[in-house]
């Protein structure tokens, strides 16, 4: 029987710079028949943590595809922990438990235009998707990509943009760019009205809650059904296993029934 508390401990294989505040970890299990046996869907989280340091969920960044090899966690420095852990290097350990959660339905993506929509960190449950669309193994139709940050400090994945664009749609939007920023300037619910999106279009939406409140009402205005509207609540979650009741909506966890919801599902629940 799977004993949720029990932790496991990972190698750092790389840790790299993706942002002023953020790291990306690319991360192994030590036991070779647990790191065999690792498995998740694009959405789910992990606890990463060090003892006498605490733990916190971290969304898994890396395609489902690799994670009999690796996993990836982008780690921003928000706190004593995540500070720590962005101080780590390749051969450190950590504690990991999971993966927990529900992940992205991606046989809801056959066939149909896809629209994913980031905010600030909210990119990375994203980065998944993005992967999997590109190497063919993601079977929606189409692929736009609307990413918000506040400025190119703190934009991520920039070293992947260029190879992005070239198979899929891809618009950055920045808050306070520099002067010497070419490209859109504003919020990412700016570009919503910049682009075609079709009635039939499944929409993925990760960032900030007030993020939500206004990409939710064009893409109502744009035609497209509350089942086709997918979200992450992954900023609710803290102890990630329904006990601290932190993350509680209505009759949901986030932390267990989520973090990702159909909007059809919570909106009776979820304050915009």
């Amino acid at each position: 029987m799977l004993n949720i508390y029990q932790t496991n401990k990972v190698r750092i294989i790389s840790a790299s710079q993706e942002s002023v505040d953020t790291k990306l970890l690319r991360l192994e299990f030590i036991d070779s028949e647990i790191k065999k046996n690792f498995h998740f869907l694009p959405g789910q989280f992990v606890q990463i943590g060090l003892p006498g340091w605490g733990e916190c969920p971290i969304s898994i960044c890396s395609s489902p595809n690799d994670s009999e090899t690796f996993f990836e966690l982008a780690i921003r420095d928000i706190g004593v922990l995540t500070n720590k852990l962005n101080s780590l290097s390749a051969g450190d350990c950590v504690d990991i438990r999971g993966p927990f959660g529900n992940g992205f339905d991606v046989d809801l993506f056959k066939g149909k235009p896809l629209l994913l929509v980031g905010g600030g960190c909210g990119f990375v449950p994203l980065r998944p998707l993005i992967i999997d669309y590109l190497a063919g193994r993601l079977e929606s139709k189409t692929l736009q990509i609307l990413y918000g940050c506040a400025s190119e400090e703190t934009m991520l994945f920039k070293k992947n943009h260029a190879a992005w664009n070239r198979r899929a749609e891809l618009k950055v939007i920045l808050e306070k760019p520099s002067t010497n920023w070419k490209g859109d300037r504003g919020l990412v619910t700016d570009l919503l009205g910049r682009i075609k999106i079709s009635a039939q279009t499944v929409a993925v939406l990760v960032g900030p809650p007030v993020m939500y409140r206004f990409v939710i009402k064009e893409l109502k205005h744009k035609k497209l059904s509350d089942e086709n509207i997918i979200l992450s609540l992954e900023k609710r979650m803290h102890c990630g296993i329904g006990v601290c009741q932190h993350c509680a909506i209505g009759p949901f966890y986030v932390c267990k029934d989520g973090p990702v919801f159909r909007w059809l599902d919570i909106k009776d629940y979820y304050s915009l």
